[in-house]
């Protein structure tokens, strides 16, 4: 079953705001059996509704709208679907009471433009939003074939996504059982990945397994599928977890994890396992790594602190860096970042510390110290460790990989090295 999605709103066509929309809809209708087979951005304008409504009804089984759902003027979505299936607006009077309901609960003034949105179309299902005052509309074709309509606020939509859209889909069209397990890898190329799986991999098409990469700055995430009849469930998520375990031998020293999760969520796992305590001492990534930890639910359990040591002031009286070593090589080096992550484990007193400093850029670096270089290491229980690597020459994206190395240097020590004992 295809289905596509119109996103509307001349704010995501000037990049004012990001269509998350349609990536949280993808991954939920994905999971369904669906395929996106198009994401489309439109502007408010009533022509370029219809014509992409015809469009896409010419090929998918589905449509589903985002946006222009408003109690102003500009929120043109019911009147143009109104009109492209031949109705009228209406007042749904229960509907505004809900409506004026919903201001007076949370204490704000109900004007008469808000009753407006109320007036939908007459041949529609009503989707009820109890996160919001835009309802949802629910058209049918005499082919069987659904137009939905949501609100563009990103919690509502998910809200009638999840109560209303996908039941009700799921119910109006016999969809296959799909499944995926995504496994996430760092530390090695996607092209280095591939080779290592190749044999493996040649052999997915033939058993109705599909396979897609999908890499970021310092990991790899493979996604794996299969699909079938509703009723080969219990078999189809047997051959997927044999496949997924039979990509796991095979990359078995890059897997840090299943699922959504990430570096973060694998360092924090691996360190509450052990029963360890981690904390950062950074320079050059400005407290990105601290941040990325401590995103994660429950990473107080392991994540104790970080120091932000950007001038060599801080590196020298929180950190313990001798004056003579900045001196003599600089805050980008060997000696320095190890200093920095031994001092920031003993100020702390965590069983690991990482520490960073290097060339952010755009300026500062030099022939020896270009932009995009950056020192790291790893202090722990037997020691320190550093390493160097070049990120390229953009700032944001240094500071990214940065951060994502230096985790995942940390987890392959925490896996090779002993455990703490008592």
């Amino acid at each position: 079953m295809n289905v596509h999605l119109l996103s509307i709103g001349d704010e995501l066509l000037i990049g004012q705001t990001i269509n998350t929309n349609a990536a949280w809809m993808g991954k939920k209708l994905t999971e369904d059996g669906w395929r996106v087979s198009r994401v489309v951005i439109l502007s408010d304008d009533p022509e370029t509704i219809r014509r992409e409504l015809d469009d896409a009804l010419s090929i998918a089984d589905a449509v589903l709208l985002t946006g222009g759902l408003g109690p102003t003027k500009d929120d043109l979505t019911k009147h143009v679907l109104a009109d492209y299936f031949g109705t009228e607006l209406v007042m749904h009077q229960d509907i505004a009471d809900k409506i004026k309901a919903w201001f007076e609960s949370r204490n704000v003034p109900f004007h008469e433009v808000n009753r407006l949105q109320a007036m939908l179309p007459r041949d529609c299902t009503v989707l009820p939003n109890p996160l919001g005052t835009a309802s949802g509309m629910w058209f049918e074709r005499p082919s069987g074939q659904v137009v939905v309509s949501m609100p563009g606020v990103p919690y509502e939509m998910e809200g009638l996504m999840m109560s209303e859209v996908l039941p009700r889909l799921r119910s109006h069209f016999k969809l296959p059982t799909t499944l995926y397990e995504t496994i996430v890898t760092a530390g090695i190329g996607e092209s280095s990945l591939a080779a290592l799986v190749s044999d493996w991999e040649s052999a997915l098409p033939s058993k109705g397994v599909s396979l897609a990469y999908l890499p970021s700055p310092g990991q790899v995430k493979v996604r794996i599928g299969v699909q079938g009849p509703a009723e080969d469930r219990k078999s189809l998520a047997h051959q997927l977890e044999a496949e997924a375990q039979a990509f796991v031998d095979l990359a078995y020293d890059h897997v840090i994890g299943r699922g959504d999760s990430g570096l973060p969520e694998a360092v924090l796992n691996m360190l509450k396992k052990r029963g360890e305590t981690l904390c950062t001492a950074e320079s050059c990534t400005g407290g990105q790594i601290a941040a990325m930890l401590t995103a994660v639910p429950g990473a107080s359990a392991s994540m104790w602190g970080g120091v932000v040591a950007y001038d060599n002031r801080v590196k020298q009286d929180l950190l313990g860096v001798s004056a003579e070593n900045l001196a003599k090589h600089g805050a980008v080096s060997e000696c320095v970042v190890k200093a920095m992550a031994r001092g920031a484990r003993m100020r702390l007193g965590t069983d690991w510390a990482l520490a960073t400093s290097g060339v952010a850029g755009p300026s500062g670096g030099t022939a020896a110290k270009p932009v995009g270089l950056v020192w790291m290491a790893v202090a722990g229980p037997e020691g320190e460790m550093a390493w160097c690597h070049r990120f390229g020459s953009q700032r944001e994206r240094i500071v990214q990989r940065a951060s994502r190395r230096i985790l995942t240097h940390l987890h392959e020590a925490m896996r090779q090295g002993p455990r703490r004992v008592g």
